[in-house]
């Protein structure tokens, strides 16, 4: 038992916010309004960890190596859940209420919103930095929602369509 919570990395400091972050998060998402089809959520899930975890490997763990999560080179659960879970579901969360007419303005509040996640990972010491800032995270966001998210839905609006 020693050995799988070493393994999951649950007594690192601060875990508490990536779990929590990312239960609220799924939670939220089973529970909303739907304005976008099971489809886009299931794709969006899946691409969107899948494009997470990729940037974590070259990132994070990979050939930068920037920053470091939990306390040790291990991925852990909180690695898990904040890649494979809490990035999916802001995505899924945004395309939810995604608005052509408001781009901008959601693109705004879920750049902030996955900004201030990242600085709270920073705050309660699960996130440690290693020669990254996090306000060198704020263009990436922008990026995210305010073009490939975009971008990502018409993809798979379009396929929808053949």
């Amino acid at each position: 038992m020693e050995t799988l919570i070493q393994n999951l990395d649950l007594t690192a400091k601060g875990i508490w916010f990536p779990i929590a972050l990312g239960i609220i998060s799924l939670l939220y998402i089973l529970f909303m309004p739907k304005h976008i089809s099971w489809k886009v959520i299931y794709l969006t899930f899946g691409i969107g960890g899948f494009m997470a975890t990729l940037l974590d490997v070259i990132v994070m763990s990979g050939w930068l190596d920037v920053f470091d999560l939990g306390q040790s080179k291990i991925p852990g659960l909180g690695d898990l859940i904040s890649y494979s879970l809490i990035a999916p579901c802001f995505a899924v969360i945004f395309l939810n209420y995604f608005n052509p007419e408001k781009k901008w303005k959601y693109v705004v509040l879920f750049t902030l919103l996955s900004f201030l996640s990242e600085w709270m990972l920073v705050k309660v010491g699960y996130m440690k930095l290693k020669g990254w800032n996090t306000w060198w995270s704020l263009p990436v966001y922008f990026f995210i929602f305010g073009f490939w998210l975009p971008w990502h839905l018409r993809v798979i609006k379009m396929a929808s369509e053949n």
